[in-house]
C-alpha cells in the first residue's frame, strides 16, 4: 500500500458511467472500486480498468455505499469475473444478496420498485462487513463514515492522505451546484442534513460524489452550503 505521503486524487479514476460516478483507486497490491453502477456496465469498467493496466484479477475489493441498482446493479458480475471482495454495511449487504434496492422513493414509483425492479445477487461469500470507523487499505487509508439520509444505511469513505472524500449520494453537483440529493428521494431528510455537515466538516480537497462532476478544491463551494445547512436549522428551531 502507498505510503500516506505518495496518495493523491492522482491514483483515483473517476468513470462516467452515464447515469452514475463509480470511482477506481489505485495502490500497489491492486484495485479498489467504489460502487459499481447501473446493471451491464462492468465491460465499461473493466475496459477503464485496463487502460490503467489492470485486467479483472486485479480487482481486489468492490465498496458498496449502498445499494441502490444504480450504484450496486453491476456488482455481481463485476464480483464472478474478478473475485474481488464486496464490501458493505449490514443492511447493505442483506440487500445485496437478494438484488434489491433500499426503500426511499415515494409512492407509487416505491410500490413499481419493491415488485419488479431487481438486479444480480451478490454471492453472499464474497461479502465482507464493513461499518462507521473501519478503515480500508486504500489510499493510504480509507476510513469508512456513516452517512444516512438518502437511505437508512449509507456510508461515505475518506482518504485523509489523499484528500479525497467519497460521498456517495450524501452530496452531489449536479445543475454545477454542490447540494443534497432531493427531498422526494432521501429516507430521512434531518439525517441527510446531519451527514452532509459532518462531510463538509472534513474540508475534503475533493468530493467525489455519486452524481454530477467530482468537485475539486471547492472550498467555497462547501463554505455556502454549509451556511445555506446552517440556516435551514436556525429557521427550524
Amino acid at each position: 500500500m502507498p505510503m500516506p505521503s505518495d496518495v493523491s486524487w492522482a491514483d483515483v479514476l473517476w468513470i462516467d458511467t452515464g447515469s452514475v460516478n463509480v470511482y477506481l483507486c489505485r495502490d500497489t497490491d491492486g484495485f479498489t472500486l467504489i460502487d459499481t453502477a447501473t446493471p451491464g456496465k462492468a465491460d465499461l469498467i473493466f475496459a477503464r480498468l485496463a487502460e490503467w493496466g489492470g485486467g479483472p484479477t486485479d480487482l481486489k475489493r468492490i465498496v458498496i455505499t449502498h445499494a441502490d441498482l444504480d450504484h450496486a446493479g453491476s456488482a455481481a458480475e463485476l464480483q464472478s469475473r474478478s473475485g474481488a471482495t464486496v464490501h458493505a454495511g449490514a443492511a447493505t449487504a442483506a440487500l445485496l444478496v437478494e438484488g434489491r434496492s433500499p426503500r426511499h422513493m415515494p409512492q407509487p414509483v416505491q410500490f413499481l420498485i419493491d415488485r419488479f425492479v431487481r438486479y444480480k445477487r451478490v454471492d453472499s461469500s464474497a461479502i465482507r462487513p464493513l461499518g462507521d470507523g473501519d478503515e480500508l487499505p486504500v489510499l493510504g487509508g480509507l476510513r469508512v463514515l456513516a452517512a444516512p439520509g438518502h437511505t437508512s444505511e449509507q456510508h461515505a469513505l475518506y482518504s485523509p492522505a489523499a484528500g479525497v472524500l467519497f460521498a456517495a449520494d450524501a452530496l452531489n453537483t449536479r445543475d454545477g451546484r454542490l447540494q443534497l440529493t432531493p427531498r422526494r428521494i432521501t429516507a430521512d431528510q434531518a439525517a441527510a442534513e446531519r451527514t452532509a455537515i459532518q462531510l463538509l466538516q472534513l474540508s475534503p480537497a475533493v468530493i467525489a460524489c455519486g452524481h454530477g462532476a467530482p468537485l475539486v478544491d471547492g472550498g467555497a463551494a462547501m463554505g455556502d452550503l454549509l451556511a445555506r445547512l446552517a440556516a435551514l436549522r436556525e429557521n427550524k428551531l
